[in-house]
């Protein structure tokens, strides 16, 4: 027989197997359980798939097996799993500036060779694409063979390095200052002439 275990807190000499498995599925619940809710579950759920249906007995396990404090000791522990994951995700990988400078070099570096990459005949041949144009209809359609000029990759590589240089602090926008450092609207006042309201 597989003994079960409480997801939080020790399970105690008395308490059956019976009581843990509703004391989990009260914890499963999450931040807005209650044991009504519980109840209701067991309630609708196929007979003989609860370990009780008996409100009574659901909150007898509750208030002496503690379920409420096994329930701040749970969503203690999911919280602090969850801070851990947020900061193991947000210091490694691309959320940290130098990895994200690092892509984008690579990045510009492949869009470089790529724009600057010249064919047999010393011609740009990913800035200047083989194109057709059909000119007329019917039966005096003629098909004129042109070239098109590759705007796509220019725009990649442009964006790559502005990506790059808003990365690297390299490029600083700048803002037009319409408040005060108090909140207040700046007014602009000329010869006497208040210029925002005209007096």
């Amino acid at each position: 027989m597989t003994i079960i275990e409480p997801l939080a807190g020790q399970r105690q000499k008395s308490e059956s197997s019976r009581a843990v498995q509703a004391c989990n599925d009260y914890l499963r619940m999450g931040a807005g359980r209650s044991i009504a809710g519980l109840c209701r579950q067991y309630q609708e759920s196929p007979e003989n798939t609860t370990p009780t249906e008996k409100v009574n007995t659901i909150h007898k396990w509750s208030q002496k097996y503690d379920w409420a404090a096994r329930a701040e000791t749970h969503d203690a522990e999911i919280e602090r799993q969850k801070n851990e994951r947020a900061a193991e995700i947000m210091q490694s990988g691309l959320a940290l500036e130098h990895e994200r400078v690092d892509v984008l070099k690579r990045l510009a570096g492949f869009l470089d060779g790529q724009l600057y990459e010249r064919g047999e005949d010393g011609v740009y041949h990913n800035v200047w694409l083989p194109d057709v144009k059909q000119i007329g209809s019917g039966e005096f359609a003629e098909r004129v063979d042109i070239e098109r000029f590759n705007a796509a990759i220019i725009d990649q590589y442009r964006s790559t390095l502005d990506d790059l240089a808003k990365e690297t602090g390299g490029r600083r926008l700048k803002q037009e200052l319409d408040v005060t450092s108090g909140g207040e609207p700046i007014r602009v006042v000329v010869g006497g002439i208040d210029l925002d309201n005209g007096v």
